[in-house]
């Protein structure tokens, strides 16, 4: 009898112990499961804020014969750009988190532009390649703007850049 349980007792253990065992498919497929979690989360990270809204929304307005996108947007007067905001401020790009917001001021700059990143309404975050007084430097701006980086993807943007009022 007691043999009997000794047996029993070993065949259950080890029922136990091979029925628990983590194969390399479970693990596979949680490592999968993982990285596609992560994916996805990284790519929502990188997602540009969907376009510039506002109440007023963005509107066009001519100056001196041209075209400009114009929005009316609070922009939050922090850190290092909080004595850069002036009345017209050329925005190249949006985004939902700063850190992207950031690193494109970052690349502005490298090239020469006085740029760097504002926080706006709705939890966005401008790229800002330049600040302006008027109107028509703003203007001026942009077009040498335009002709010296023909391509620029303006992120978040209408395919070209958005003066954004403080």
């Amino acid at each position: 009898m007691k043999i009997i349980k000794i047996i029993s007792l070993l065949l259950f253990a080890v029922v136990i112990m091979t029925g628990c065992k983590p194969t390399e498919k479970n693990y596979r497929q949680a490592y999968e499961a993982a990285k596609q979690k992560r994916e996805a989360a990284n790519a929502e990270a990188m997602i540009p804020a969907t376009g510039v809204m506002t109440d007023e929304g963005i509107t066009t307005k001519a100056v001196d014969g041209d075209t400009l996108f114009v929005t009316r947007d609070r922009l939050s007067r922090t850190g290092e750009s909080a004595d850069k905001i002036r009345p017209y401020n050329v925005a190249v790009g949006v985004y939902k988190m700063n850190t992207n917001a950031k690193a494109q001021a970052k690349d502005l700059t490298e090239k020469g532009y006085d740029a760097y990143a504002v926080e706006t309404t709705g939890n966005r975050w401008f790229a800002i390649a330049g600040s302006f007084d008027t109107l028509s430097e703003a203007r001026v701006f942009i077009n040498d703007f335009k002709q010296k980086n023909p391509g620029y993807p303006y992120i978040g943007l209408p395919g070209a850049p958005v003066i954004a009022g403080k």
